[in-house]
C-alpha cells in the first residue's frame, strides 16, 4: 500500500470518527435538553400540582373527540396496589402505562420502562401521607402514592432525527474530505514522486539526473535543493574517480609497455649469447652495451614510477631553508656538462629563499632542463628566469624551439604522454619528467603551468611558496 493510500485512508478514518463521534453527542445532547423540560414540568407537578385525579379530562374535551394526554398517572394505595391509571396518549390510542412494580424512594425524576417494554418515560413519585387535605376541602384518609410520568417517545425520535441527519450530513462530508485529501495528497506527494524517479533513474546509471526545483521555503523545496547539491557532488566524485581509474589503467598500460621494451632487448641479447649468436669480442662488447643501457634506462624508470608514487601517497619532504637562485644555477651547470653545446642563461637575483625539499627542486629543475635537451636541437637556446612575486617565488624555463601543440597543452603533464607523436622511447624518454615536475611542486603547495613563447618556443612556469604549506 502506497504512503498516499495510506494518509487518505488515515484521515477519512478519523473524519469518520469526528462526525460519528459528533453525531452521537449532538442527539445525546438534544435528548438531555429535552428531558430536562420534561423534568421540569414533572417537578412542578410535585411541588404546585394538579393534584390525584385533576389530569382527568372534562366533559368538554371528552365532547370535542379523541383527546390526548401529555402524561400518565397511576395512583396506588399504600399497599401498593393500584387504584386509578389514566394513560398518556391519545384516548383511541394510548400509551402503555409505566410499570410501577419497583418505585425508588426519592423524589427526582427517574427512568420508567413501560409494562410492555415497548418505551420508556421520565417519572416522579408523589407521596401523600394519611389524612393529607386536598384543595377544595377535600381530605385523604389513607396514605396513596402518586406516579406521573411523561413518554419519551418524541424525545428519543427527535434525538434518533438529529442523529441521521448529522449521520448524512457526515456521509457528504467524508465523501469530499476523501476526494479533497486524495487531491492535496497525490499534488502534495508529486515532489516525492518525482524524487523516487529521479532516485530510480540515478540508480540505473543516469547521474546527470535531478530534482525539479521546487518552492525553496518548503521542507520539499529544501530537501530538493540539498539532494541536488548532493547529487551534483556525488556525479563528481564518480567522474573524478572513474578519471582516476582510467589514468590507473593507462598509466598501468604505459608502465607495462615501456618496461617491456629493456626487458625484452635484454632478455634478446641474453638468448643470442647462450645459443652462441656472439660469436665476436666486438659482438659480445656490444651486447653487453646494450644490455647495460637498457639496464640503466630500466632502472631510471622504475626510480621515475617509485617516486611519482612517494608523491602520491603524500610522503613527507625534507624541508629547508634552500637559496632557489643557487639550486637553478647548479642545474644548470650539470646540464651544461651534459650538453655543452647548448646555451642555458640563469636570471636571477642572489637570496631567493624558499622553505622547500631541496633534493626535489634540483630534479624539478634538471627535469625541464632535461625535457628542452631531449627534444629540441642542441642550439635551441634555454632561459631560467626566477622573480619574486609578493609571497611567492615564480620560476620560468623559457626555450626558442617549436613549442608545444596548442591541443597538447592540457596533456603535457600526464604521465606517459608524449606531444610529440615522432619522439621515440630512444630520443623521447619515458614520459615522466613532467608528470615528477607536476608532483613536486604540486606537494610543495606550487602551481604549475605550461605555454607557448610568442614567437616560438616553449614556456613551463612555477609557482612557488616562500614558506611550505605543510607547517
Amino acid at each position: 500500500m502506497s504512503l498516499r493510500t495510506r494518509l487518505v485512508i488515515s484521515f477519512t478514518v478519523l473524519l469518520l470518527v469526528v462526525v460519528v463521534t459528533v453525531g452521537f453527542v449532538a442527539s445525546r445532547s438534544i435528548e438531555g435538553i429535552l428531558i430536562a423540560q420534561i423534568d421540569r414540568l414533572l417537578v412542578g407537578f410535585v411541588e404546585r400540582g394538579p393534584f390525584p385525579g385533576q389530569l382527568i379530562p372534562g366533559p368538554d374535551e371528552v365532547e370535542r373527540g379523541p383527546f390526548h394526554r401529555d402524561v400518565a398517572e397511576v395512583v396506588l394505595n399504600k399497599d401498593g396496589v393500584e387504584i386509578f391509571a389514566a394513560p398518556s396518549g391519545f384516548a383511541d390510542d394510548p400509551d402503555p402505562l409505566p410499570d410501577v412494580s419497583e418505585l425508588p424512594d426519592r423524589t427526582e425524576p427517574v427512568f420508567l420502562a413501560a409494562v410492555d417494554n415497548s418505551l420508556r418515560y421520565r417519572a416522579v413519585v408523589i407521596r401523600f401521607p394519611d389524612g393529607f387535605e386536598l384543595p377544595g376541602g377535600v381530605s385523604i384518609a389513607e396514605g396513596i402514592t402518586v406516579v406521573r410520568a411523561a413518554p419519551l417517545t418524541d424525545v428519543e425520535a427527535a434525538g434518533n432525527r438529529l442523529f441521521q441527519s448529522v449521520a448524512l450530513a457526515g456521509a457528504g462530508v467524508l465523501f469530499l474530505g476523501g476526494a479533497g485529501t486524495w487531491w492535496t495528497v497525490k499534488r502534495s506527494m508529486r515532489p516525492v514522486e518525482q524524487m523516487v524517479e529521479t532516485a530510480e533513474a540515478i540508480a540505473s546509471g543516469d547521474l546527470s539526473r535531478r530534482v525539479p526545483e521546487l518552492e525553496p521555503g518548503t521542507e520539499l523545496g529544501r530537501l530538493g535543493g540539498s539532494l541536488n547539491v548532493m547529487l551534483t557532488h556525488i556525479e563528481e566524485a564518480v567522474e573524478v574517480e572513474m578519471e582516476a581509474q582510467d589514468r590507473l589503467r593507462r598509466f598501468v598500460a604505459d608502465a607495462s609497455h615501456e618496461l617491456r621494451t629493456p626487458v625484452t632487448a635484454i632478455s634478446g641479447y641474453a638468448e643470442l649469447r647462450r645459443r652462441g649468436g656472439l660469436t665476436t669480442p666486438e659482438e659480445e662488447e656490444k651486447a653487453w652495451s646494450r644490455i647495460e643501457s637498457e639496464g640503466r634506462r630500466m632502472g631510471s624508470l622504475v626510480e621515475d614510477l617509485l617516486t611519482l608514487t612517494r608523491l602520491g601517497q603524500g610522503k613527507p619532504l625534507d624541508l629547508a631553508q634552500v637559496d632557489l637562485a643557487r639550486v637553478a644555477r647548479n642545474a644548470a651547470q650539470d646540464h651544461q656538462v651534459i650538453d655543452p653545446e647548448r646555451p642555458i642563461t640563469v636570471i636571477a637575483t642572489d637570496a631567493l629563499v624558499i622553505e622547500a625539499d631541496e633534493e626535489r627542486l634540483h630534479q624539478v629543475i634538471s627535469n625541464l632542463l632535461s625535457n628542452v635537451r631531449v627534444h629540441t636541437p642542441p642550439w635551441t637556446k634555454v632561459e631560467i628566469a626566477l622573480v619574486e612575486r609578493n609571497d611567492d617565488i615564480v620560476i620560468v624555463v623559457a626555450d626558442d624551439g617549436i613549442g608545444f601543440p596548442e591541443a597538447d597543452l592540457d596533456h603535457v603533464f600526464d604521465r606517459f604522454y608524449r606531444a610529440d607523436p615522432s619522439r621515440s622511447r630512444r630520443s623521447g624518454g619515458s614520459g615522466l619528467g613532467l608528470a615528477i615536475v607536476a608532483a613536486i611542486v604540486t606537494a610543495h603547495g606550487g602551481t604549475v603551468e605550461a605555454s607557448n613563447v610568442e614567437g616560438g618556443g616553449a614556456k613551463i612556469g612555477i609557482t612557488l611558496p616562500r614558506r611550505s604549506h605543510l607547517d
